[in-house]
C-alpha cells in the first residue's frame, strides 16, 4: 500500500510540475520580422502574445535597432506622443528602452484600441493570420 501511495504521489507531483512549467495553461504566439527603413535603419521586431482560453491577455512588442541612438530617439518620440495624447488607449500600455531595444507592453484592451479591432478579432487564429499578412513569421 505504501508503494502505491508513493507512486501516486510521485505521478501527481510530476504532473503538477509539468503543468506549472508549461505556463499554467497559457498559450503564446511569437511573431518576428526584420524591417528595412530609410529613416530608422534596419531593425528586428518581435511580438509575443499571451493567450488564455483563446483570448489574448498580454502583448510584448520589441524593436531592436542597429544603433542605441535610434532606440533612444524612438523612445523619446513615443513618450512625446503619449504626453500629447489624451486617448484612452494609452492606458494599459508601457514603454521602456533597454540599450538598442525599445520594448512596449500592453494589455488586450490597449492593443485592441491601438489596432482598431474588436474583441471578437482578438483570438489566436485571427491574430496569427493578421500578423502573417503583415509579413511576420509566426510560431
Amino acid at each position: 500500500m505504501k508503494k502505491v501511495l508513493k507512486s501516486v504521489t510521485l505521478i501527481v507531483t510530476m504532473g503538477l510540475i509539468l503543468f506549472l512549467l508549461s505556463g499554467c495553461g497559457n498559450d503564446k504566439l511569437i511573431a518576428t520580422k526584420t524591417t528595412e527603413n530609410d529613416m530608422m535603419g534596419n531593425y528586428k521586431e518581435e511580438i509575443i502574445m499571451t493567450f488564455k482560453d483563446d483570448k489574448v491577455t498580454n502583448i510584448e512588442m520589441s524593436m531592436e535597432f542597429e544603433e542605441e541612438e535610434t532606440a533612444s530617439s524612438m523612445y523619446a518620440v513615443l513618450n512625446m506622443g503619449a504626453s500629447l495624447s489624451e486617448e484612452s488607449n494609452l492606458e494599459g500600455m508601457e514603454a521602456k528602452q533597454d540599450g538598442k531595444k525599445l520594448i512596449i507592453t500592453m494589455d488586450a484592451k490597449a492593443y485592441a484600441e491601438s489596432e482598431g479591432i474588436s474583441d471578437e478579432e482578438m483570438t489566436k487564429d485571427v491574430l496569427k493570420t493578421s500578423l502573417e499578412e503583415e509579413g511576420y513569421t509566426v510560431k
